[in-house]
């Protein structure tokens, strides 16, 4: 297998596509991670969700050349977070971040990637996705752009992993404060993510 054709295989199974018109899960596997990471006057934080979805819409007439088009295949990718999925291992914590984060108006953090180029990664079994997308906290919706870099181990397991620097305030948060305000906590916050998908889910989405 060329290095072109193991990118864009990569691409188009990491991504989720497959052969048929319709919007499809993306399988990711239970090691899949994302979390938070932020600082404060007392201490740095961090916070992981428990549960993640994600879903991608492709064009079914390319499916069958995914050697050569699965770039032009890939349509949409979605990604949902609920927000009081976000556990930081202190219930005020958490309560505290879900009031900022005004959940019960907006209980989902939601991402939509719009556009993506692939470059050549540093080895041979991996690559980079320069991304932009939309990313919609607490009801507010800013463009971002973010870099992926995916990786190809050796039992066939595609791994992605990326970090997206965004401060609350450009989505009208007020950084959470605590301890009668002795806590305060920075404006900058660091959203991490770490996504594997098998070679079993791989083989399924090659197949339909």
């Amino acid at each position: 297998m060329t290095r072109t054709t193991l990118n864009l295989l990569a691409i188009c199974v990491l991504l989720g596509a497959g052969a048929s018109a319709q919007t499809t899960k993306l399988p990711v596997s239970p090691e899949s991670k994302l979390w938070v990471e932020g600082t404060s006057t007392l201490h740095d934080w961090t916070c992981r969700t428990q549960s993640l979805d994600a879903t991608i819409e492709f064009d079914a007439s390319a499916a069958e050349q995914l050697s050569t088009a699965a770039p032009t295949a890939l349509r949409r990718v979605s990604v949902k977070v609920p927000v009081k999925s976000l556990k930081c291992g202190h219930g005020a914590m958490d309560n505290n971040l879900y009031k900022a984060l005004n959940a019960d108006a907006s209980p989902d953090v939601t991402y939509v990637l719009t556009k993506f180029d692939a470059v050549p990664g540093e080895t041979h079994d991996t690559f980079s996705l320069k991304t932009v997308g939309t990313l919609r906290v607490a009801g507010k919706e800013n463009t971002v752009a973010m870099d992926v870099v995916a990786t190809r181990m050796a039992d066939g397991t595609l791994k992605a992993t990326g970090t997206v620097p965004i401060k609350m305030t450009d989505y009208g948060i007020k950084p959470p404060t605590a301890i009668f305000g002795r806590l305060k906590t920075g404006d900058e916050v660091k959203v991490k993510f770490e996504l594997t998908v098998g070679p079993k889910a791989i083989a399924m989405a090659l197949e339909k």
